[in-house]
């Protein structure tokens, strides 16, 4: 079980911004850092990922750049060379460098292959320059390097079989109640999660951004003008509203970075987003919604655990907005026995909703999954809860997230292969 100082460690390596979808930064930082080993002028790139990370990366604009792409992603992350800024790696792309990583892939230097045996994020860049062979792979998390070769010789190698500090934290969390979990949180004052500000601030100014700059599809500007006619201007409609305005416009290529959570920025908008909504509604202290972020991510970083971070299933519905449920019932003072309601009735509500990559329509799976929480949270603080014998609905809201988790893999280990062969054969149409 964690403590407190563990917890808010946790809390502050977990949480961190990003720019854009991770996967096409996860790429660059590979290839930044293969580039950074060797060195020279780029004679050729050979990339290899798994399935999911090229499910994620495939038709996701990338900030600051008018094409889309993981061969791009890896041209990117060679041509600017410095992977210092990890998950940010895209700020500094300047039109100049854009326009070198374009020519790069059209002088046809850039390879990427599947390797569908991966089932973990795997990402593997060899930069072939003029000085000799760089080699950088990344594992387990968007910004897990593990291994840095130079011609071939260790410059860096982590024994994966050793577990990081953030892997024995998230193994101790896994091992928690969400019961715990809240208690954990209600130990911290206002001042120590203080840095919960900075990601809520990140994320309230990228929804602006979408909801001022027609970003994307129009999916934000359908859900501000025609829904609020239907739905009104209510609490889970503004809500709704924010989240997919942020994810459209983080997916479109929006040059605002967004606080994560659980390596994903996206997962930090449907849980962070929701959660301070709901405590403006209800007018609880800036404490109080500050410990509601923090229980909100650590729940989603249980849920991913548990269900792994890319799957066939989509963790942004199925982890971070569960997560957010949980905390809005808190909010509205539910008591534990309701919090666990919320995450059986999620369980029934929306579980299995398939991740097909990343791209502008996840902003509106994530309008779908927002309302959602928002009604499970209602039902739960109602006493409103679907049975245990209901489908993969369970006694307790850990056994319920267990089943999700079964459901994900193995359940959708076939699934997500015949999802990116579905995406492949359109990508050669299109």
């Amino acid at each position: 079980m964690l403590n407190k100082s563990e917890m808010l460690a946790f809390l502050q390596r977990d949480m961190a911004p990003a720019l854009g979808c991770t996967e096409p930064a996860c790429v660059a930082i590979a290839a930044a850092t293969a580039m950074q080993a060797i060195g020279g002028e780029i004679n050729k790139i050979k990339g290899v990922v798994n399935s999911n990370v090229y499910k994620n990366g495939m038709s996701v604009s990338i900030p600051h750049f008018e094409r889309k792409g993981l061969n791009y992603a890896f041209a990117i992350g060679a041509v600017i060379g410095n992977p210092d800024k990890s998950l940010q790696i895209l700020e500094d792309l300047t039109p100049e460098d854009a326009q070198k990583a374009i020519e790069i892939v059209a002088d046809h230097k850039v390879d990427v292959t599947i390797d569908r045996s991966q089932r973990r994020i795997y990402v593997r860049c060899d930069v072939i320059s003029s000085n000799g062979i760089g080699t950088a792979v990344i594992t387990d998390a968007h910004t897990n390097v593990v291994l840095v070769q130079r011609n071939g010789e260790d410059i860096m190698r982590n024994d994966t079989s050793v577990p990081t500090q953030e892997n024995a934290s998230l193994d101790k969390l896994t091992k928690m109640t969400i019961k715990q979990m809240r208690e954990l949180v209600d130990t911290a004052t206002e001042a120590e999660l203080d840095f919960l500000s900075t990601g809520i601030d990140m994320n309230e100014k990228v929804a602006d951004y979408g909801m001022n700059n027609e970003a994307g599809i129009g999916i934000a500007r359908v859900l501000k003008h025609d829904c609020s006619a239907v739905l009104g201007d209510g609490l889970m409609t503004r809500t709704m509203l924010k989240v997919s305005s942020a994810i459209e416009a983080r997916l479109n290529g929006c040059p605002l970075s967004v606080m994560s959570s659980a390596g994903s920025g996206s997962k930090g908008v449907a849980m962070i987003v929701p959660i301070v909504e709901m405590a403006k509604a209800c007018k609880v202290s800036r404490e109080k919604m500050l410990k509601a972020v923090a229980l909100g991510d650590l729940l989603n970083s249980y849920i991913n655990a548990k269900i792994g971070k890319l799957v066939a299933m989509c963790t942004c519905v199925a982890a971070a907005s569960t997560a957010a449920s949980v905390s809005m019932t808190w909010l509205m003072g539910g008591d534990d026995q309701q919090m666990g309601w919320a995450v059986r009735n999620m369980t029934g509500a929306i579980s299995g909703m398939i991740c097909d990559g990343g791209k502008v329509g996840c902003a509106l799976k994530q309008a779908s999954a927002t309302a959602a929480a928002f009604l499970c949270a209602r039902m739960a603080i109602n006493n409103v809860r679907l049975r245990p014998t209901d489908g993969i609905c369970d006694v307790t809201p850990e056994q319920c997230i267990d089943n999700i988790a079964k459901v994900g893999t193995p359940g959708m280990t076939l699934a997500d292969d015949v999802i990116l062969d579905i995406m492949l054969g359109k990508s050669a149409a299109y």
